[in-house]
């Protein structure tokens, strides 16, 4: 392979966007012995890799499997179960109280009270439109 393809495999293998096929034609091109200065330490990196792959273990692993009882899992879904209903209770809506009833009452009267003010005061001033657009019909009428 050339040397310019072989350096853009190299850049795409550590980018980690080359395919098997790519990965396969490095490892066979740092397999032989004719390879240029500057790449040497790809060549022992490659080594490395491929003796790695060949070597195994000899010590057995062991792997314990714990068995849990069904009364243990009934224990955990039991207990998760009194959680939950404790916290629906605990967080519902009681309600208002009688004190709340009455400031709600008090508020609410209140501000009647302010509207009222305000809309006799809007009416006021609709009556006094309905003077000035009188006054200007006679007006118009009288100096036509």
């Amino acid at each position: 392979m050339e040397l310019i393809n072989i350096e853009k495999l190299l850049d795409k293998y550590f980018d980690g966007t080359t395919s098997i096929d790519e990965e396969n034609a490095l490892k066979e091109y740092f397999a032989k012995n004719d390879i240029p200065s500057h790449l040497q330490d790809y060549k022992a990196m490659f080594t490395y890799f491929a003796k790695n792959k060949e070597e195994v273990s000899s010590k057995n692993i062991q792997v314990k499997t714990e068995k849990k009882t069904w009364r243990f899992n009934w224990l955990i879904a039991s207990a998760a179960a009194l959680l939950l209903f404790v916290s629906v209770y605990q967080f519902t809506p009681k309600g208002p109280t009688d004190s709340e009833i009455k400031e709600a009452q008090i508020a609410f009267n209140e501000t009647k009270k302010a509207f009222q003010l305000i809309s006799d005061n809007l009416n006021k001033g609709n009556n006094a439109i309905a003077f000035l657009n009188e006054y200007e019909s006679t007006k118009s009428k009288i100096f036509k």
